[in-house]
């Protein structure tokens, strides 16, 4: 059943005449005729009579009066709350938001969570692969965490943060001392990222840009063992800033600017269109934005 129906044949019995109905509605006087017609057909029923100037409603429709209005009711309260999320609800997220996202964000939306009592399950997704967009598509992954936009107008994207980047040593190096020229920078060993395929890396970008390449020993899939190298070994690495303080403060090392000529590089937040609309994922962006401007 055309629900729109429902609401004529509502405003028909409030008002007992038809032109009252359809100023009430914003609709033409035929169309409100037409559509009662069709309920008369519906229900099989005449619905309403004409008594003078006034339309007098048959005991049918007396009998279907009540429900419909709170029929009616019930879906207006249920529209009119539908911009609430209730965070103690039972909801789980699948975000793909990287080391950045799980060693920073995580655990402080977590502890927000507790405080608010929340109910809410994180599933934390590998980093992105080919099949980034179709699991996207399919609420596989519901956010991601990239410096890599996602091409298409179907994904939508937030600049959340642009991420400087900086050296890291151990903290008791033998030659690092408070600074670094781009010589001594270029003369020590490193260890590196894993370039994504298809991806330009750092080492890359750097040689592009001094004419020098690196010493690597060590290339590593992830930051997250960064750290646990750099602390135990004279090798340095190349991180973003708020990672770098982070391992600062966990880790036997220390934070060097880093004399490489590289820019800020943007990090978006991005999603499918078709988690726009939805209350849940709303306060999920807006939640993760908060937390990551206190990064």
């Amino acid at each position: 059943m055309d629900l729109n129906l429902l609401t004529v044949l509502d405003a028909v019995l409030t008002e007992r005449n038809v032109t009252r109905a359809a100023e009430r509605l914003g609709m033409t006087q035929p169309a409100v005729s037409s559509a009662l017609n069709r309920l008369r057909l519906l229900f099989n029923d005449d619905l309403v009579v004409r008594c003078g100037k006034e339309m007098a409603p048959t005991p049918r429709a007396l009998s279907l009066a009540g429900p419909i209005r709170r029929a009616l009711d019930l879906i207006q309260a249920s529209l009119a709350h539908a911009d609430a999320f209730d965070c103690t609800a039972n909801r789980t997220f699948r975000l793909a938001i990287g080391d950045l996202g799980e060693a920073l964000l995580v655990p402080r939306f977590l502890q927000w969570l507790e405080q608010l009592g929340a109910r809410i399950r994180i599933e934390l997704c590998p980093e992105p692969g080919a099949s980034l967009q179709n699991e996207m598509r399919l609420g596989q992954i519901e956010l991601v965490l990239d410096h890599i936009v996602i091409p298409g107008e179907e994904f939508r994207r937030a600049r959340v943060l642009d991420l400087e980047f900086v050296t890291l040593v151990r903290r008791d190096h033998p030659t690092v001392g408070p600074s670094l020229t781009l010589d001594e920078y270029m003369a020590l060993e490193h260890v590196i990222l894993e370039p994504r395929e298809g991806q330009t890396n750092l080492a890359e970008q750097i040689q592009a840009v001094v004419g020098r390449s690196r010493r690597v020993p060590v290339q590593v899939p992830r930051y997250l063992s960064m750290p646990f190298i750099v602390s135990q070994s004279n090798l340095l690495c190349t991180l973003p800033l708020p990672l770098a303080r982070l391992f600062e403060r966990h880790f036997p090392v220390r934070v060097v600017s880093c004399p490489l000529p590289v820019q800020p590089i943007p990090l978006f937040m991005m999603w499918h269109v078709c988690q726009d609309g939805d209350p849940a994922h709303q306060w999920l962006r807006r939640s993760l934005i908060d937390l990551c401007s206190r990064v």
